[in-house]
């Protein structure tokens, strides 16, 4: 699939969760299902700017990629925003370390992968550990673990 292809799809199926988030938390949460919403169109604009991009066949600039890349960090913290909302306190002490250090061992793994000498797809794949585990990190170290009971 190419990335003219890719990237529209990847952006509509965001938006798609994020209004399906909103739909679902209207009732229980306005705060949240606003924040959803928000974050639906902010990815249907970047939608239509890429699929524009795409179709006229306009060189990047940075009058195109600086809307894009602060809307992608936008998003990130809305992300973050609504997995403190819906994990904050209802995660136990136990798992929330156990999940710091999954994340942990995952950048040390990536690491260890991004350094050895023998094959460059290893070293590619490295790369995504260390990425994909520092997001991960960003978004857990938001979530408030549930308080223990004192004996």
């Amino acid at each position: 699939m190419t990335a003219q292809i890719a990237m529209p799809l990847i952006v509509t199926l965001i938006a798609a969760i994020w209004f399906v988030i909103a739909i679902t938390s209207r009732k229980v949460n306005s705060g949240t299902s606003k924040l959803a919403l928000v974050g639906g169109v902010l990815m249907i604009l970047v939608g239509i700017l890429i699929g524009f991009v795409a179709i006229l066949k306009i060189p990047i600039s940075a009058a195109i990629a600086i809307p894009i890349f602060v809307v992608i960090i936008l998003e990130f913290g809305f992300t973050i925003a609504y997995v403190g909302r819906i994990a904050g306190g209802r995660v136990s002490q136990r798992a929330f370390m156990a999940g710091v250090l999954v994340i942990i061992a995952c950048i040390l793994i990536g690491v260890v992968m991004m350094f050895q000498p023998w094959t460059l797809s290893v070293f590619n794949l490295g790369f995504d550990f260390v990425l994909i585990s520092l997001l991960l990190f960003n978004v857990w170290s938001h979530v408030t673990p549930r308080l223990q009971e004192r004996k």
